[in-house]
């Protein structure tokens, strides 16, 4: 069987690739984390003032119509991948949207999050994880090449989209298909108790 030369499980690859790998998904990992805090996305975690944030929302969804969804969208999706908690794009969602507005809104934005998320682990950090922890991976690795489509709903059920859920996710020997199918069937779940919790 030919090995790619670019293949993490080539010992041959040249490892001249694999730095420019790695320091490009440092690098992307740095971006993400500087734009969380200068955009201070924190305080949409702050209780105190989801408040005004939904009234703000609201006033913004009146004046952007139909477009708005979309806009939402995006912004949900953006906020995802810079390491937003999902279950909050779904809660707003519905606040602005009713249940399910949120439930369509939630299920789109994760969806096209884990999409991009898995593509840069993919090309940016798939690499780096293998030499790092090497055989170590191997039999998790295997789980995922056999049983990806469970793993993937059993992970989405029981940690639904955390963070660290989703770029673990984005470096496992995980085919697109699986990923996306899983996160549809095993986040929707939540998603629907979030969006009725946001309707309340």
């Amino acid at each position: 069987m030919t090995v790619s030369p670019t293949d993490p499980h080539d010992e041959n690859a040249p490892k001249e690739n694999w730095w420019l790998r790695a320091l490009i998904g440092l690098m992307l990992l740095a971006l993400m984390a500087w734009a969380y805090y200068m955009l201070d996305l924190g305080r949409y975690v702050d209780r105190q003032q989801i408040g005004a944030h939904l009234t703000v929302l609201r006033l913004w969804r009146a004046e952007a119509g139909i477009l708005g969804m979309i806009e939402f969208a995006a912004a949900g999706v953006a906020f995802i991948v810079l390491n937003v908690p999902c279950a909050l794009i779904v809660l707003a969602a519905a606040a602005l949207y009713g249940a399910l507005g949120g439930i369509f809104l939630g299920v789109l934005s994760l969806n096209i999050a884990t999409i991009l998320i898995y593509l840069i682990g993919r090309h940016f950090g798939r690499a780096a994880v293998m030499r790092v922890f090497g055989r170590a991976m191997h039999p998790v690795e295997r789980h995922f090449s056999n049983r990806g489509l469970i793993s993937v709903i059993h992970l989405r059920l029981l940690f639904f989209a955390l963070p660290p859920v989703n770029w673990f996710l984005a470096v496992m020997n995980l085919r697109l298909r699986d990923l996306a199918l899983g996160t549809l069937i095993g986040s929707l779940p939540k998603i629907v108790v979030y969006a009725w919790l946001g309707d309340v």
